[in-house]
C-alpha cells in the first residue's frame, strides 16, 4: 500500500513540475521581429520601445496593441483608427495632432489594420502637433 502511495505521490509531483516550467513564448518561435517604439513627439516623451516576435501576417496596429499600452481606436480591420494611446489623445495638442505610424523611418503607406509586419522592421508609432505635416 504504501509503494502505490509513493508512486501516487511521484505522479502528481511530476505533473506539477511540468505544469510549473515556462511554457514557449512567442519569442522562442520568432517568425517576425520587429524593433516597436511608441512616441509622444509633442512631449519628446518615448512610452514604449522594445524588440518584439510576432506571427506572420500580424500588422502595425497588432503590435501597438501588444504593447499592453491603453490604445482607443475607431472603425475596424483596414480602416481601424487610433484616437489615443496612454491617454494621449488626437488634438490634444492642438488641432491636426494625432497618431500615425512610421516603418523603417518612413509614414506608413497603407492603413495599420492593412500593414502586415516584415521581418526587421522598425515601427514607431507617433504623436505629432501636426500629423498630417508627418507625411509630407
Amino acid at each position: 500500500m504504501k509503494q502505490w502511495i509513493l508512486a501516487g505521490s511521484l505522479l502528481i509531483l511530476a505533473g506539477c513540475s511540468e505544469e510549473a516550467e515556462p511554457k514557449s513564448s512567442k519569442t522562442e518561435a520568432c517568425d517576425v521581429k520587429v524593433d516597436v517604439s511608441v512616441v509622444n513627439h509633442a512631449k519628446d516623451k518615448t512610452l514604449f520601445e522594445e524588440a518584439m516576435c510576432f506571427d506572420q501576417e500580424e500588422t502595425a496596429l497588432d503590435a501597438l496593441e501588444e504593447t499592453k499600452l491603453d490604445v482607443v481606436k475607431t472603425g475596424k480591420g483596414e480602416m481601424v483608427y487610433v484616437t489615443a494611446v496612454e491617454g494621449v489623445r488626437e488634438k490634444s495638442a492642438g488641432a491636426s495632432s494625432g497618431w500615425v505610424f512610421g516603418v523603417n523611418e518612413k509614414p506608413g503607406e497603407v492603413g495599420a489594420g492593412s500593414y502586415e509586419l516584415q521581418d526587421g522592421d522598425r515601427l514607431e508609432w507617433r504623436f505629432e502637433k501636426d500629423a498630417m505635416a508627418y507625411f509630407q
